[in-house]
């Protein structure tokens, strides 16, 4: 099957905004809290979460649906990584051994000292997370979840949308109805996996369809689309400002213990048609720097992804160690992303050689 770049650069838009806005939370955890380095986190009501979960349910869709045995094949990607996962919690606690109690606890990483087999046992049964390692346990969780939605779509293609999201409804109303008894109520795992399943599942649908090429020849064929979205991304950015800067009310509905709300999930749906329209737009010149590394890394995104995990921690934490600062914050956010280019073109180079072959061009 042909290889989409703008897929691809749309991953690695994800993988990188990522690390941006990790690294930005040690910043801020410091007490910093101007002149961040912009991210379209900062200028909207979704993270770049979402369009990472979005893109790979759209991948099990597009690849694996398409496997002669998919569910197999999904179980075997969620051990990968799951030992991923371990590997990752291996690595970081060393780090947390320079940190101090307050930096533990900021990252999650402070049961782990009181109480390390415990915490580790948590861990491994994907019931918590230290700080950054969260959103692949949700991703796991995910994935041994899409035998269950797998054998729907074999057997009833067109109920799978529309289950998904009235089980994102229903989460939405118990959501709502537990924060309005107690704003601190603890939903569980179940309600938040009940949530966030729409954004995997209705993408897997989607891709099992190939629904991107309908969307690219669309915006293809209507290119004022493009300035539609833009503004409306400009809109939403806008009104952020203005909430931040508390010109204008944030309504109790847009908290974060709410969750995965309406507006953020609105939110995520416009910043992927935004780099959809724009990347289209782009066209000819993607195989120009920096989508070319862009590219890299959307194909490498788990490797990318938690080697930025690895990066925020040691960057984060030197930080940290050396008086902090906004000039050792932009640098260190450079050396990330040099080091992150870096990893995906290595990756690149490796599945070359395995294949006897060069590395895949973007434009293929």
């Amino acid at each position: 099957m042909e290889r989409e770049p703008r897929i691809d650069i749309v991953r690695g838009i994800a993988i990188v905004t990522i690390f941006l806005n990790h690294l930005t939370q040690v910043v801020e955890f410091a007490g910093y809290r101007g002149w961040m380095i912009p991210t379209p986190t900062r200028y909207g009501f979704s993270t770049a979460a979402e369009l990472f979960v979005v893109m790979s349910g759209y991948m099990v869709g597009l690849v694996y649906l398409r496997r002669p045995h998919p569910a197999r094949a999904i179980v075997r990607r969620a051990g990968t990584l799951w030992l991923y996962d371990m590997v990752l919690l291996a690595i970081v606690l060393p780090i947390g051994l320079a940190m101090t109690a307050g930096e533990l606890a900021f990252w999650r990483l402070d049961a782990f000292r009181t109480a390390p087999i415990t915490a580790t046992a948590r861990f491994a049964l994907l019931q918590s997370a230290p700080r950054l390692l969260d959103i692949l346990q949700l991703y796991i969780s995910l994935m041994l979840l899409a035998p269950v939605a797998m054998a729907l779509h074999a057997r009833a293609p067109r109920a799978v949308i529309p289950l998904s999201v009235a089980l994102w409804i229903a989460a939405q109303a118990i959501t709502w109805r537990a924060i309005a008894v107690d704003p601190a109520a603890d939903l569980g795992t179940a309600v938040s996996l009940a949530a966030w399943q729409m954004l995997f599942f209705v993408p897997m649908a989607l891709g099992a369809r190939s629904a991107h090429r309908a969307l690219f020849g669309w915006l293809d064929g209507h290119r004022p689309a493009l300035i539609a979205i833009v503004a409306l991304v400009i809109a939403a950015g806008a009104v952020r400002q203005l909430q931040e800067a508390q010109w204008l009310a944030r309504p109790w509905w847009l908290e974060a213990p709410l969750g995965l709300h309406p507006l953020r999930v609105a939110h995520a749906v416009l910043m992927l048609l935004f780099y959809a329209a724009v990347l289209t737009a782009l066209r000819p010149w993607l195989a120009r720097q920096p989508w070319r590394a862009l590219a890299a890394i959307g194909r490498h995104s788990l490797d990318c992804f938690a080697g930025g995990v690895v990066l925020t921690y040691a960057l984060g934490t030197l930080w940290l160690r050396v008086g902090g600062g906004y000039p050792a914050y932009y640098a260190l956010t450079l050396v990330g992303v040099a080091a992150t280019v870096a990893l995906a073109y290595a990756r690149d180079a490796r599945a070359a050689r395995l294949r006897g072959a060069r590395a895949p061009s973007i434009t293929a």
